[in-house]
């Protein structure tokens, strides 16, 4: 969730590992390229990781937009700060493609089409995201949804444990599982999207001092849901 990785800069708990250009073999993604791509792809991925991480560190510093964001508080401009790194998006994106576009090769062709949909989607969530220069985000931090989301991180795992059937509590490069699913969005997919959905949502309506972030928590999963399940025929 986009208003996740807000709590997380706010509260400088993103860091991008500094072994990322020595990573191990992850099993699964290096099983899956050996059968479907050349025999350099899976080398490829990790160099356009490392690449991946070097441009992503040129654009943003978890540390400077905590400092910032800080500051605007005072203020209460804010908006003025998400705006600026809203603009960045394009190069943010430019970044990330750098090792999407090489992951391709090790993909069936309906994950491909899964994957450009997924990036779509991303891409629409961010447009609400920074909605009128991130007007939502600043509304959401200035009404203490990152303290609120922060405080109920785990609970917010819980939700996605209990319908996905998945310990994501200590989920990390050293402990990825075997195989890979299917990058594919079916019906049960958004169905389940929908029941964490209102897990995470009536965590939110319960703990927040606020309404507001829960309010704009419940609209993203929304939106999220209408554009990457609008395809799929009601049942």
């Amino acid at each position: 969730l986009i208003l996740v990785l807000v709590a997380a800069l706010c509260s400088a708990e993103i860091v991008l590992p500094d072994n990322l250009n020595d990573i191990q073999d992850i099993p699964a993604v290096k099983e899956r390229c050996q059968k479907k791509g050349s025999p350099d792809t899976y080398d490829r991925i990790k160099a356009a990781a490392k690449e991946t991480k070097t441009c992503l560190q040129g654009k943003i510093n978890p540390d400077q937009i905590k400092s910032e964001l800080d500051e605007a508080k005072k203020t209460g401009s804010m908006d003025e700060v998400f705006g600026k790194y809203c603009k960045k998006r394009p190069e943010i994106k430019e970044c990330v493609l750098r090792t999407v576009n090489i992951s391709k090769e090790c993909l069936e062709e309906n994950e491909k089409t899964a994957l450009d949909n997924a990036i779509r989607v991303i891409d629409e969530i961010l447009d609400f995201a920074c909605f009128r220069d991130g007007d939502r985000l600043a509304m959401f931090v200035a009404e203490g949804g990152v303290e609120c989301i922060s405080s109920r991180k785990d609970q917010i795992k819980d939700c996605v444990n209990a319908t996905l059937k998945i310990d994501v509590s200590g989920l990390s490069l050293t402990s990825l599982p075997t195989s890979l699913p299917s990058l594919g969005v079916d019906k049960k997919k958004c169905d389940d999207f929908g029941k964490i959905q209102e897990c995470v949502v009536t965590d939110l309506e319960n703990h927040c001092k606020d309404t507001t972030p829960s309010n704009i928590v419940d609209a993203l999963f929304k939106f999220i849901k209408k554009t990457g399940c609008k395809n799929l025929k009601q049942r």
